[in-house]
């Protein structure tokens, strides 16, 4: 008697020989399949990578020219940084002005009081000498707007210095890592 024979079937062996080799067709054909899926997929990939890769060769003149363009702005941030700085010295200078003009002003004003002690000087001489008190006033005044403006212009200057800085160095970064995907196939 055969193994497992069933009265008047197929014995229980051959059927799962039979679903044996079916679940084996049945692999192979999903292999098949998935291959031929992955190998267009892995074509698309290509086809994109080529495309990339095209994209970059171009943009990388465009990087280049750029940089190029900027380079100038170099040139002109170190002019702006050498004007910042004798804008820095103008304040100093203006700001010891204005010391001095205040330590004259403090003078002329003991000298105004020592001269309305002595009032037997005449009134001309101490109107004279207040409207010159007047005067060191308003000067002392215009230089203190003067040195807020100064002040003002060079902190500016620095912030376009400091953005122009930040420019160059992206560009320079950025065109740096598109050399660098040139390098991909």
């Amino acid at each position: 008697m055969q193994l497992y024979q069933k009265e008047g079937g197929i014995s229980v062996l051959r059927l799962l020989t039979i679903l044996s080799g079916m679940g084996s067709l049945l692999g192979v054909t999903l292999f098949g399949y998935s291959m031929t899926q992955q190998t267009a997929i892995q074509g698309q990939m290509d086809n994109t990578m080529l495309t990339i890769n095209q994209a970059l060769h171009q943009t990388a003149p465009l990087v280049t020219a750029t940089s190029k363009a900027l380079t100038p702005l170099v040139a002109t941030t170190s002019a702006l940084i050498a004007i910042e700085q004798r804008e820095q010295q103008t304040v100093g200078s203006i700001i010891q002005m204005n010391e001095q003009l205040q330590t004259t002003g403090n003078t002329e004003q003991a000298i105004v009081v020592g001269l309305q002690q002595l009032y037997s000087v005449s009134s001309a001489t101490s109107q004279s000498i207040s409207a010159v008190a007047r005067v060191n006033g308003g000067l002392l005044s215009q230089s203190q707007s003067s040195a807020v403006q100064a002040h003002t212009e060079a902190d500016q200057v620095t912030q376009l210095n400091d953005q122009t800085g930040v420019a160059i160095s992206q560009l320079s970064s950025l065109n740096h890592k598109l050399s660098l995907l040139k390098l991909l196939p």
